[in-house]
């Protein structure tokens, strides 16, 4: 619907004529944007030209109605020469920059003349106006005026379509004739993203091959970017292009040479119809005549609604699922569809001014989310919503939420059986062993492993045994553990905990080791892993539906530590089947550390060869299970990953999202945001992509392979997507806890070869002394007097060696040499540990 109000003719001869004096209003960022063109006036009260007043407002929650952030005016012309008029006001984007800004076109007629001048205006970030484009035409432009990326102005004017664009230079016409333009706009489609669809006469056909069904009219596309027409039956069948009033595109695709779409069409019969690449899908009867125009609110757990639009300030939201009338308003001036309230879905905001505002203030006004969210300064709202489409959309939600429900329980339930098959299993195999050990005469031993959770068929005294000597060398600390999970992912094993709440804040640093059980439980043997650390939310236990969950439960989306751990998978599926077990290093904050047995885990080379432990994650990223967050834990654990920082002083960075779905053909990570996963044939080949956009000019991509020439892959096809002043540096330096390693290890180094080249100077000096003392020995004294110089001498030698040994000039230069070169190395480390622990964090796992 047109958002324009009507205002009263101000005092004294005026310019600017009353039907073209208007406020347009326009949703952008969550705040009403106010554009106001009116007269200005001298100190004389008499009237020199003409003003653009801007006005930014913003909801306030607390105080109920909107609050102005911004207002500012400008002068178009200093002249009453001329009329000018608001065309219209429609968001748009800068191709020079990537940035969405508010576009406003200005008419200019000169009243000795029939020319019009048009004058399209950005409003920047600083909300100050600037002047885009400016031309001419012969004629008034009144029909399709539209605004789409560029910003380019397109409109329909004798059958023709008309643009122009700072980069044309001047106003063309399109090399179609169309009868009648149904839709002007932009698709999501990549570079040929502006389309026409209009209607032209169908073509005479010999009436031997002519169909038994013909329309006089046939629908017709028109890509803008190249120029390309197409038949239009494959998104508008013919039959509809004679009675659509307004389309909305759903979706669009270009897959091969095929177009598909979907999109919903209102007509002038009072229905709403959706189609599917041109084909009928679904339809609904509109409760109003007229209709005007079509708009999508996604309001989140409230669900999706189609809003119509119609004359007479008739507004109807139907449901996008169910297809079913859900509410109806009357009497409405101005819809418009944002976040208003910024909580982070979309809400409609329904203007009710009977009259014209005054100054342009919002005084009737309602802001709801078709649910729970209202907020009103009228007291009663027409709303002729059908009870019965209510009934039928509540019911609909509710058996999905149930048969949500019994689904989860089910994959409990099959999981659980799972793991009481799995006991079986080894129980069954560990009483044949023990078996087989009987009748050979061998002495069968169950490890402690085994026996814990068996039972006692006999009433017999259990007899106190002593504490495992494998585990006395473990405190008895008592870390509380949610979960443990094993994932392969390769050749490599990774096991992860989670932790509780209580247990992560109440530990400083935790790591953690892998124990691995020969097949008769004696022996025990420490496995070389790597391990590390990961802030995950992890998702509500609660097994409701969940529209019995508060809004404040789904908000708070506790997060948990989870803990992983990293090693090679050969040498343990060698034996065929293994037990490993869990242990945990914890350090607290009284400086104590413990070393904690939460569990064990256990592997058969027949299950990892049937793929039971595979991540699920690189098969499909639509899934928002827990075992989901798992995998990916599972894949930043076991890949390694590559952190560049995109820095772009001229144009923002909005480009990435779109190289990641395009060039580098990845899927979002559902239940993650910012996660990005190239999904290939093979798993080693897959990639995990993280983009962090910091401001819009800068931002972090962080990227996780098994291959150095993939990563090699990936920056070559971002270097040439990206534009050319754009810089790509990659951050050097390891993970915090990998740079504490080699930072002790560098130390240690430096220490042990200080240690050892003193030694082998003392050492020769020390045999330097020797001699010098035989010297004196060998020397006869002549007489008593002479025998206490000597001996005064030497204790002189010694004492002065111990103090100050003098060394060789050539070691000493050595074992300089070589503790400096320690030294610097050490330095290098710990400047990138400093980098890492001092800078914003490069990856986010929320």
């Amino acid at each position: 619907m047109d958002a324009c109000f009507k205002i009263a003719p101000l005092t004294g001869s005026t310019m600017v004529s009353p039907k073209e004096q208007c406020i347009r209003l326009l949703a952008f960022n969550s705040d009403i944007l106010l554009v106001q063109l009116a007269p200005s006036f001298s100190e004389r009260e008499s009237q020199s030209g003409s003003e653009l007043r801007f006005r930014r407002m913003s909801f306030g929650r607390e105080a109920g109605h909107f609050l102005v952030r911004n207002e500012s005016k400008v002068l178009v012309s200093k002249r009453a020469t001329s009329q000018f008029g608001l065309v219209t006001c429609a968001p748009a984007v800068d191709v020079k920059n990537g940035q969405l800004l508010p576009c406003i076109l200005l008419k200019q007629q000169k009243r000795k003349t029939n020319s019009f001048k048009y004058i399209l205006l950005t409003l920047s970030s600083s909300d100050s106006f600037e002047r885009h484009l400016e031309f001419k035409l012969p004629y008034e432009m009144k029909d399709n005026v539209t605004i789409a990326r560029g910003p380019t102005v397109l409109w329909s004017h004798a059958n023709s379509i008309f643009y122009t664009s700072v980069e044309v230079g001047e106003v063309q016409q399109v090399n179609v004739q169309l009868l009648s333009v149904y839709y002007i706009g932009e698709l999501p489609i990549g570079k040929r993203n502006t389309m026409i669809l209009g209607s032209q006469k169908s073509a005479e056909k010999d009436h031997e091959k002519q169909p038994k069904i013909t329309w006089p009219h046939q629908a017709v596309g028109y890509f803008l970017e190249d120029g390309e027409l197409f038949d239009g039956a494959c998104i508008l069948p013919n039959a509809y292009i004679s009675v659509v009033k307004c389309i909305f595109f759903v979706s669009a695709e270009q897959v091969g040479d095929k177009f598909e779409s979907s999109l919903v069409a209102a007509t002038s019969k009072n229905q709403l119809v959706r189609f599917e690449t041109g084909i009928p899908k679904d339809i609904c009867k509109l409760p109003f005549e007229e209709p005007e125009n079509v708009q999508l609110a996604d309001t989140g757990l409230g669900g999706c609604f189609f809003l119509v639009s119609f004359q007479g300030g008739n507004v109807c939201a139907i449901w996008k699922n169910s297809f079913q009338v859900a509410h109806c308003w009357e009497g409405v001036s101005s819809l418009h569809v944002d976040d208003f309230v910024a909580c982070g879905t979309d809400q409609l905001l329904m203007l009710f001014e009977k009259h014209e505002p005054p100054e342009g203030a919002l005084a009737e006004f309602v802001i709801t989310d078709l649910g729970d969210m209202t907020y009103t300064t009228r007291q009663n709202v027409v709303d002729d919503a059908s009870g019965a489409a209510d009934s039928l959309q509540e019911n609909y939600l509710r058996m999905v939420q149930v048969l949500e429900s019994r689904l989860q329980l089910g994959m409990t339930s099959l999981r659980d059986l799972q793991r009481e098959l799995e006991v079986k299993d080894r129980l069954l195999l560990q009483s044949v062993k023990a078996l087989v050990d009987a009748v050979s005469g061998r002495e069968y031993v169950v490890s402690r492993a085994d026996q814990e959770g068996l039972v006692s068929l006999w009433d017999e005294d259990v007899e106190n045994e002593g504490p495992d000597e494998r585990l006395t060398a473990f405190e008895p600390h008592v870390l509380p553990v949610e979960k443990i999970w094993q994932r392969v992912v390769e050749d490599r094993l990774v096991v992860g905990v989670v932790l509780t709440e209580q247990a992560a804040s109440s530990v400083e640093s935790v790591s953690m080791s892998l124990l691995s059980e020969d097949s008769q439980g004696l022996g025990v043997h420490v496995l070389q892993t790597h391990s590390r650390m990961f802030w995950f939310p992890c998702p509500s236990t609660v097994k409701e539906p969940p529209a019995k969950r508060t809004k404040q439960d789904r908000s708070n989306r506790a997060e948990r530590l989870t803990v992983t751990v990293v090693t090679d998978l050969a040498p343990l599926v060698a034996c065929g089947r293994i037990q490993c077990a869990v242990l945990l290093h914890t350090g607290c904050s009284k400086g104590a550390a413990f070393a904690t047995l939460c569990g064990h885990v256990s592997l058969d080379i027949q299950d990892v060869a049937q793929g039971k432990y595979c991540p699920h994650l690189v098969n499909c990223c639509k899934f928002t299970t827990e075992e989901c967050s798992e995998d990916l834990l599972s894949l930043l654990a076991a890949w390694e990953s590559c952190s560049f920082v995109l820095r772009s002083p001229e144009r923002t960075l909005h480009c990435v999202p779109q190289w990641l779905l395009g060039v580098a053909r990845s899927e979002p990570v559902v239940f993650s945001p910012g996660y990005f996963l190239f999904v290939a044939a093979e798993p080693g080949a897959a990639i995990l992509f993280h983009w962090q956009e910091r401001t819009p000019f800068q931002g972090e991509l962080r990227v996780c392979c098994r291959s150095q020439t993939q990563l090699l892959q990936v920056l070559d096809s971002l270097c040439h997507f990206l534009p050319p002043s754009c810089e790509v540096q990659h951050i050097r330096g390891k993970a915090a806890e990998e740079l504490v390693l080699v930072l002790a290890s560098s130390l240690e180094r430096e220490a042990l070869s200080l240690r050892d080249g003193v030694s082998s100077l003392l050492s020769a000096a020390s045999m330097e002394v020797q001699g010098r003392a035989q010297e004196y020995e060998k020397v006869q004294p002549m007489d008593e007097l002479q025998a206490h110089r000597i001996k005064m001498e030497r204790d002189r030698e010694r004492s002065r060696s111990a103090w100050s040994p003098l060394v060789e000039m050539e070691q000493y230069r050595g074992l300089s040499s070589t503790v400096s070169q320690f030294g610097l190395e050490g330095d290098l480390v710990a400047y990138s540990l400093g980098e890492v622990l001092y800078a914003p964090p490069a990856v986010c796992l929320d």
